[in-house]
């Protein structure tokens, strides 16, 4: 049986995209918003100059040109309060960790590693939420660095996957079966009638 891969794929592709603006293209971000902002701010007035009646129109456009104006304003929101967006980002996905260490059933150390993992996660996301740096662009970079190596684990999670599909492809196909040689193992039914 074939495992589908595509949501990992995408959540691959979609934290690499946002890690790399993160991490080396800040300001395309910040024109990502002011674009939205202009078009909506343009389509409202637009839509409340336009409009036939006029009255109820012109309010609707104000509220847009309102929406668009902190949809400009929002970068800088951000970038103000990086610090404590990406610890409470940390912190969540900290606690995630943690709570996933202690329910799965790992061998090999991996629940240690996991565990520790998401005890340095949570560390790291209370530091940046009380930020006594104001390190507002490490925090960022760091961040975007962050999102690429969960990238990085997406993509290997498709690799082993495809590896896997492959894998059933093959065995089912004939090519290398997986047959047990029982020739010298009884059969419970020859048991029972040694016994009697």
């Amino acid at each position: 049986m074939k495992i589908d891969n595509s949501g990992y794929l995408f959540k691959a592709i979609l934290l690499t995209v946002c890690g790399v603006l993160l991490t080396f293209f800040p300001g395309v971000l910040a024109w990502v918003f002011y674009i939205i902002g202009g078009i909506v701010i343009i389509g409202s007035l637009l839509t409340g100059f336009s409009g036939g009646d006029g009255g109820s129109l012109f309010s609707v456009g104000m509220v847009g040109a309102g929406i668009g104006l902190f949809i400009m304003y929002l970068p800088k929101l951000i970038s103000t309060h990086i610090a404590g967006i990406a610890g409470l980002i940390l912190v969540i996905v900290g606690i995630v960790q943690i709570v996933r260490s202690r329910k799965k059933d790992f061998t090999n150390g991996m629940k240690t590693v996991q565990l520790v993992f998401g005890i340095l996660l949570l560390v790291a996301g209370l530091f940046f939420m009380f930020n006594p740096f104001h390190a507002s662009k490490l925090i960022r970079i760091l961040t975007g660095v962050v999102l690429l190596l969960f990238a990085a684990f997406n993509y290997y999670v498709v690799y082993v996957i495809n590896q896997r599909n492959a894998g059933n492809i093959s065995s089912s196909s004939g090519s290398s079966p997986d047959i047990i040689d029982t020739s010298g193992v009884e059969k419970p039914d020859e048991i029972n009638n040694r016994i009697e």
